[in-house]
């Protein structure tokens, strides 16, 4: 009976958002727009598709939006990790990340994204990222050379550079990769060890089938246990940097990098870690 329940309560609230909240890609758009995404603007984006969220396209149509606002004189990024778990457990099982054949498993619009052509990803075994638009390749070129993945040197790093953009479809501030940047660009400040001691080498194969070998520092157990993004977030939000909207059932959200490693450095520097105390 508890089962039927359910189902006509779902049944009754996907039918309620298909009829008052559903939006198509020219309706996308102007949302999107209007949160200040234009042509040239470099974007990183995190993204999930709830089968509720009130959009009438697909995976590709999201994608499509998206590359006729930034333009090819752009740039549009996405992460393409290759694990569900973690980037430890993943170097442990000793896969390779297959730059052609390994799934991203950040999500289908990311997976639909890296099918793409005419979209590139990095060669770095554990946090490849796709790029498509205007100097793609310079944009990635390297990454399999970091041993901090999220580091110096990194495409993390000329997202900062190249005064990029983050914008979150129907996922929250949590899952912008680029705070692992600015947490990066901290390390030394901290009271705990950001990476693992050791690093733990992991395998990637280029396009042209050949394996490359990288020693890869991952994010130490104690760094995810005491981080607070959510002290980070309301610094921003007192200073109006993240931009907030909702279009049928999703939820965008955007903010610009450089206002987030400026937040966390001005934090830190008065004392306002956004990470617990380790003691």
């Amino acid at each position: 009976m508890k089962a039927q329940l359910r189902q006509i309560y779902r049944q009754g609230r996907s039918d309620l958002i298909k009829r008052f909240r559903s939006y198509d890609s020219d309706a996308l758009a102007i949302a999107i727009d209007d949160l200040g995404i234009a042509a040239g603007d470099i974007v990183m984006v995190h993204s999930a598709l709830n089968p509720d969220n009130g959009f009438t396209g697909k995976h590709k149509d999201i994608i499509n939006v998206l590359k006729s606002l930034i333009t090819e004189d752009g740039l549009l990024v996405m992460p393409s990790m290759p694990y569900a778990d973690s980037s430890r457990a993943f170097l442990q099982r000793g896969k390779p990340m297959n730059v052609r054949r390994s799934p991203s498993h950040m999500g289908l619009i990311s997976e639909v994204f890296r099918r793409n052509k005419d979209v590139r990803r990095s060669l770095n075994p554990i946090h490849p990222l796709l790029a498509w638009g205007n100097d793609a390749q310079d944009f990635l070129q390297g990454h399999e050379n970091c041993h901090y993945s999220f580091g110096s040197n990194s495409p993390f790093e000329k997202l900062l550079k190249r005064n990029a953009k983050v914008l979150c479809f129907d996922v929250g501030f949590e899952f912008i990769t680029f705070t692992h940047f600015v947490e990066d660009q901290l390390k030394d400040k901290f009271q705990f060890s950001l990476y693992d001691n050791e690093p733990i080498t992991g395998t990637s194969i280029d396009y042209d089938g050949n394996e490359l070998h990288t020693d890869c520092y991952v994010l130490s157990d104690i760094s995810r246990h005491l981080r607070r993004e959510e002290r980070l977030i309301v610094q921003m939000e007192k200073h109006n940097q993240i931009k907030y909207s909702r279009i049928g059932n999703t939820k965008l959200l955007v903010v610009n990098c450089i206002d987030i490693i400026n937040t966390a450095t001005d934090m830190m520097s008065s004392g306002d870690y956004f990470f617990a105390n380790p003691k």
